[in-house]
């Protein structure tokens, strides 16, 4: 088995250290990077819209939170798949080789996983 290969995903107040192979990267905080990190941590695992959208507002700060219900199944699809694709495209304006991996590997709809080639571990840290 090849070796696992070491990235880090993690949140530094209101910005993320994103370092995926040699390059290292900081972007502003989004609820779609939240929602990267909560599929990136649990890789293979489907995670319904609505249990992801719960879990990325929780984690984000009180003051950006917003009063919509997150227990609704088509608008919880529906921002979750918006926040994850313009959190990518924010990704590829910096980091092209790590936007092309996660449109590789993260799914989206009413259940979203991130599914990376088993012939190449990969773990995350914060």
């Amino acid at each position: 088995m090849p070796p696992l290969e070491q990235h880090v995903f993690r949140q530094d107040g209101e910005q993320w250290t994103i370092r995926f192979g040699r390059r290292t990267i900081q972007l502003g905080d989004s609820i779609g990077l939240h929602y990267l990190a909560v599929l990136l941590r649990r890789p293979g695992d489907a995670i319904h819209a609505v249990d992801l959208r719960a879990a990325a507002s929780r984690a984000r700060p009180r003051g950006r939170r917003r009063r919509a219900p997150v227990h609704t199944v088509e608008p919880a699809r529906l921002a979750v798949t918006k926040g994850i694709k313009r959190a990518i495209e924010m990704i590829a304006a910096q980091h092209p080789a790590l936007a092309a991996h996660l449109e590789a590997t993260v799914r989206c709809g009413y259940l979203c996983r991130y599914v990376p080639d088993p012939r190449h571990p990969i773990a995350w840290t914060e």
